[in-house]
């Protein structure tokens, strides 16, 4: 979904505690910017931020400045700011949710990952496209982009693992995508699975891609310490990611498993 005139500027107010905090944002830039423009760090770190309209709608951090304003006439955000206090306590890590990097060219990834990896296109915007697989999702950001908490340079990593339930068939699809990958298709055993790992260009990054498939003897997570895992999960392949804002979404969450998408918002 395309955000009108995102270069456009606006005025952005944060009321809080009687006092109001206002900054200039282009249309295209999220409260999150925007608040960061215009709070005081002592009332954003160590805090839990709401944001909620005049007339009571709540507001998330990822949604568009722009949107909000052609929704509601203009952004004047009722803001709660309450300081964290933390608890002593045990906890757990529960598992892996998603991994966020930036990349060069964020059409020609999500094409990939979608066409070449079968993953789903739950958001695509000027913002942020997700992809999901499963419980789990890969989140993709431009590099080079202004955002808070970004360095705004292409990211790396070692590898990218994926599982399939059948990795003969998976070689088969790629084999009908060489022309956008590079592998020498080796399938390699491990103890508990057989993997193939090939590679993935976008602008001057190489991303190595891992699928597997695991062993029948090793498939499962029967363990008595893990087996809420999937009650404590988001489903990201379960409808649209995000509150969405424009027109034709009248401010309502997604209530569906979104379709491929075949371009960005931003029309390229």
């Amino acid at each position: 979904m395309a955000v009108r005139n995102p270069d456009g500027r606006l005025p952005v107010t944060f009321r809080l505690g009687g006092s109001e905090y206002r900054t200039e944002a282009r249309r295209g830039q999220i409260v999150h910017e925007a608040f960061h423009q215009a709070l005081p760090a002592e009332l954003t770190v160590g805090h839990r931020l709401t944001f909620r309209t005049e007339n009571g709608d709540e507001i998330f951090a990822d949604n568009f400045l722009g949107e909000i304003s052609d929704r509601y006439g203009g952004v004047t955000l009722l803001t709660t700011a309450t300081p964290l206090a933390g608890h002593a306590g045990p906890w757990r890590n529960v598992g892996f949710d998603h991994l966020a990097i930036t990349v060069a060219d964020r059409a020609g990834a999500r094409d990939f990952f979608r066409d070449v990896l079968q993953m789903q296109v739950m958001r695509d915007d000027p913002h942020l496209t997700v992809l999901a697989t499963g419980p789990t999702a890969l989140f993709l950001f431009d590099a080079g982009q202004e955002a808070p908490l970004s360095t705004g340079q292409p990211s790396n990593w070692h590898h990218l693992g994926f599982v399939v339930d059948d990795l003969e068939a998976a070689y088969a699809h790629l084999q009908r995508h060489r022309d956008r990958l590079l592998s020498d298709f080796t399938l390699l055993e491990r103890d508990e699975r057989w993997s193939l790992y090939f590679f993935y260009r976008n602008g001057d990054v190489t991303f190595m891609i891992q699928i597997s498939e695991i062993k029948p003897t090793a498939r499962g997570i029967t363990h008595p310490a893990r087996a809420d895992f999937p009650t404590l999960l988001y489903d990201y392949a379960s409808r649209p990611y995000g509150l969405q804002l424009g027109e034709d979404a009248e401010g309502e969450r997604g209530g569906a498993v979104a379709a491929p998408v075949a371009s960005r918002a931003t029309g390229t």
